[in-house]
């Protein structure tokens, strides 16, 4: 379909110019004239590609992960749909390859990594992507990896079986063995062509060796002829991954420890090599037209077990880490599955029906503080604990896991009365060290409600143009946390995804943002800050309590606080309006 620039799509989305196209697709940079940001449109060359569009929207949808290029709307525009995606200024992978050459291991471990990350969220959710290549892997500014392409990706569950001598899309160069012979993909089959991927990436050439006609390559991963690789520590993990048995190969999980131990292990003068974006930035979202034969699906791929992961933050059931029972012997103990930010899972403790304590255990990126000379650390399994002292009525264990989180357990006084807050926070330590040293955490057996702020990137809630508005703020960079259910914008804004008991005038000013209830309260959290919390939506929670979803801002600056306040309820404002309707 060829596209006139500045044509408007579905009333909103004003086409700027191409920047892609494949078999089954071509792809579009375009501006949402509601938000201002730049958004690649995704369009179907064909009426059958035309189904194909509808099927990746209904695969992808509801994936939000940092390391996967995200849907953010499904459109028709004339009888056709477009799928509207991040925008992402990178080259991809094999352009990178083509152009620069083959990059350093370091740098090849950690892209491996950040693409396992994704698998694992997609593995966790029943979704097979299908077709890794370095084709499909976005390489930013910072050398952060995205993974996109999901033309033939399908849910595992789905009935998807193609019938003999039917075909479907691939890159023959980054074929399993199985899937060359006509057996289905499978995760095992993701993990092959992610180490057939960075293979590629650290020699230069697929391990399946250069071909000009694919047949002839899709013989070679047919046959097992796939080439040793030879990248020291590096060539070692792709070597598992690259095993011509699938069952013989990590899942995406352990292929993460394996990269990371790479990473590790290399001096820190040569990670982190940037790659340079070429002026002209792209986003690579296209599908690759090489076909392969299947004919039934190869259920033989048996995935290792890995220990101390947190996997998809958004099905992720954290309060799975926590157990009332642990803690019962210091009073009347109650799961609370919806207090605070969705990072978290409580239990309250009571004695007599006097409030007690508050025993959490909270998810977070990166790593844990240092341990200090008064910090006790141990090892209990596959988890690192450091015990810290209590202070202020509060006593924390910090727990160290793989894959870029930890954890921390805490108890908190809440009440009057005294409590070995330091026995419930190494209880509920214990208990969540038992529960990561048996696998990945259990995935939530109901998704999040689609309405639930639990979907959404408070990142993405404020831009360049919402801070113009606030000229005092200046112009900072977001920050993620776990989940991205909170952001910081350095030292000065903080945006936090909170769940509460219904708000009342004793919790600030009640105020209207955008038609929304709201409360304003200076110096919230200390001389030189102003808070506003924006009721999202009204819900009930398990027990059938009344409960509501809120958007916390808080602003810190050396000015006025009545200044303070405005700014913080102007972008309170404007992240109201990017949130999508309760």
């Amino acid at each position: 379909m060829a596209l006139r620039e500045r044509l408007l799509i579905a009333g909103r989305y004003r086409v700027e110019r191409q920047i892609g196209s494949g078999g089954m697709g071509a792809v579009w940079l375009a501006t949402d004239q509601t938000t201002g940001n730049p958004v690649a449109l995704k369009s179907a060359h064909s009426e059958r590609s035309d189904h194909q569009v509808s099927r990746e929207a209904d695969i992808v949808r509801d994936i939000r992960h940092p390391r996967i290029v995200a849907l953010l709307d499904v459109v028709t525009e004339g009888g056709a749909s477009w799928l509207v995606l991040e925008y992402v200024p990178s080259r991809d992978l094999a352009g990178i390859i083509d152009a620069d050459g083959v990059l350093p291991p370091a740098d090849v471990a950690r892209i491996g990594y950040q693409v396992a990350d994704a698998l694992e969220a997609l593995h966790s959710k029943g979704i097979i992507h299908g077709d890794v290549s370095p084709g499909n892997v976005l390489i930013t500014k910072s050398g952060d990896a995205k993974l996109t392409d999901f033309g033939v990706s399908r849910a595992i569950w789905s009935d998807a079986t193609v019938t003999a001598g039917g075909l479907v899309p691939g890159t023959p160069a980054y074929l399993a063995p199985e899937v060359a012979r006509g057996g289905d993909r499978t995760p095992a089959s993701d993990i092959f062509s992610l180490g057939a991927t960075l293979f590629a990436a650290v020699e230069g050439v697929s391990p399946l060796g250069k071909g000009e006609n694919p047949l002839t390559v899709v013989w070679r991963a047919a046959s097992g002829h796939i080439s040793a690789p030879t990248a020291g520590p590096l060539g070692e993990a792709l070597a598992k991954m690259l095993q011509r048995n699938p069952a013989d190969r990590p899942d995406a999980i352990a292929a993460k420890e394996l990269l990371t131990n790479i990473d590790n292990q290399t001096p820190p003068g040569h990670r982190k090599r940037n790659l340079i974006i070429a002026a002209a930035a792209v986003v690579a979202i296209i599908v690759a037209a090489s076909m392969v034969f299947i004919t039934r699906p190869d259920h033989s791929a048996t995935p290792t077990k890995a220990v101390a992961t947190v996997g998809d933050p958004h099905t992720a059931d954290l309060c799975a880490l926590v157990k009332p029972s642990t803690v019962s012997r210091f009073g009347t103990a109650t799961l609370s599955t919806d207090y605070g930010n969705f990072d978290r899972c409580d239990v309250l403790i009571t004695k007599n029906g006097d409030d007690l304590a508050d025993v959490t255990v909270t998810l977070e990126n990166g790593s844990p503080p240092a341990a200090r000379k008064q910090d006790h650390t141990e090892r209990r399994g596959a988890v690192t604990v450091v015990s810290q002292p209590a202070a202020d009525g509060e006593c924390d264990r910090f727990l160290s896991l793989r894959g870029g989180h930890f954890a921390v357990a805490s108890a908190k006084l809440t009440g009057s009365r005294s409590m070995n807050i330091c026995g419930a926070a190494t209880a509920a330590a214990n208990y969540a060290a038992t529960v990561f040293n048996r696998g990945p955490i259990p995935r939530r057996t109901n998704p999040w409600p689609h309405a639930s702020l639990a979907n959404a990137d408070a990142c993405d809630l404020l831009n360049q143009k919402a801070f113009a508005q606030t000229p005092d703020v200046g112009r900072p960079s977001p920050t993620p946390t776990f989940g991205n259910w909170e952001c910081d914008w350095g030292d000065s804004v903080e945006l936090i995804f909170d769940r509460n008991s219904p708000l009342t005038a004793d919790d600030g000013q009640p105020v209207r943002i955008n038609g929304r209830q709201a409360f304003i309260t200076p110096n919230d959290d200390g001389p030189g800050t102003c808070v506003a919390q924006v009721v999202y939506r009204p819900y009930q929670d398990p027990n059938g309590e009344d409960q509501e979803e809120i958007v916390e801002l808080e602003i810190a600056g050396n000015r006025p606080v009545t200044k303070l306040c405005a700014d913080a309820r102007t972008l309170a404002a404007t992240a109201i309006t990017r949130l999508p309707k309760a």
